[in-house]
């Protein structure tokens, strides 16, 4: 095996300000400017990147009850051409205790220096031949960067609701959302044993929802619970394909004690799901390299904290100063 150093620095520069532009709009405006670079032996040179960014925001409340938010930024990169980016909300609250907001958004992630400018090679040596005496196989594998990578685009939508009942004792959320993915950037094997950074030509789209609600039971226990949703529709290849859980759910109470006990307890569940696996194991699976499952199945994680506050102080400026003893179990199932 063999380490590959690298050494990164990044400055970045940021101002914004904001105006009240009467009793019903607020302006927001700024300006970002962030300097990276990058030095490795898997790398070809030294590099460097720049990045400005230019946005504007602005906040109108057209009535009592429904405001609405636009935003537009201007990105420059070294590495690409100007992107823009919109974003657009819309929230209604139908009573006080009610909202519901809709908003959509284009969105870019510029390559990275190493995707633009990687130039690594590894030496692998592979042993071969059972029963001994053992062969050894060695293959090199190069990833190569690409100068002309376009960024990588998302087009999200959202749909959202949240509303508390019972005195602010419960309060319900639920979310729709759809995401076209496209551009995305990632290495692609021109052989066994070559990658090089590019653009794949195909696309993602990630739509789902997400359901939840907190809860006040009494003075001392309160609760939460979610679940979640989401298909995958794609036409990626290779490890470009996008993979996640289809749904997952947490639950999870806290109970708070006048004697200083305190406990919790939380519970999540990841359904099982399918991540692509890189064409280089599938290559030298004929000398003896183990093949892996891309299939990574269901789990429970179970986490439970207790704690005692032994010390409790108000104080000078207002808050409460206080300090406690613990014992927590990660993953309490297993």
């Amino acid at each position: 095996s063999s380490v590959t150093p690298f050494m990164s620095n990044t400055y970045n520069l940021e101002a914004q300000h904001a105006l009240e532009c009467g009793a019903s709009n607020r302006l927001i405006y700024g300006i970002n400017y962030r300097h990276n670079s990058l030095s490795s032996s898997a790398t070809d040179a030294f590099s460097r990147e720049n990045r400005l960014g230019l946005y504007l925001q602005d906040e109108w409340r057209a009535t009592q009850s429904l405001t609405l938010v636009a935003g537009l930024r201007y990105d420059l990169d070294t590495f690409i051409n100007p992107t823009v980016s919109p974003r657009v909300a819309l929230i209604y609250q139908a009573a006080p205790e009610h909202t519901f907001r809709v908003s959509a958004s284009v969105a870019y992630r510029p390559p990275t220096i190493y995707e633009t400018h990687a130039a690594q090679r590894a030496v692998t040596s592979v042993p071969t031949g059972f029963p001994p005496p053992f062969s050894t196989f060695t293959t090199t594998t190069v990833v190569d960067g690409s100068p002309n990578l376009d960024p990588e685009q998302i087009i999200s939508y959202e749909a959202g609701y949240q509303g508390w009942y019972f005195k602010h004792r419960l309060r319900l959320r639920a979310d729709l959302f759809f995401n076209h993915l496209s551009n995305l950037v990632t290495p692609r094997n021109t052989s066994a044993t070559t990658a090089t950074w590019v653009n794949e030509p195909g696309q993602a789209d990630i739509y789902g929802g997400e359901a939840g609600v907190e809860f006040l039971a009494t003075s001392w226990l309160t609760g939460f619970a979610n679940y979640s949703y989401q298909e995958i529709g794609q036409s990626f290849l290779g490890t470009a394909r996008r993979g996640a859980p289809r749904f997952k759910y947490n639950a999870g109470l806290r109970g708070d004690w006048d004697n200083g006990w305190s406990g919790e307890a939380a519970l999540h569940h990841v359904g099982a799901t399918t991540y692509p696996i890189a064409a280089t194991f599938t290559a030298l699976a004929p000398f003896g390299v183990p093949s892996i499952d891309p299939r990574v199945g269901s789990y429970n994680l179970l986490n439970l904290r207790g704690a005692y506050k032994f010390w409790q102080q108000k104080a000078e400026a207002g808050y409460m100063r206080d300090a406690e003893v613990a014992i927590s179990a990660y993953n309490a199932l297993n």
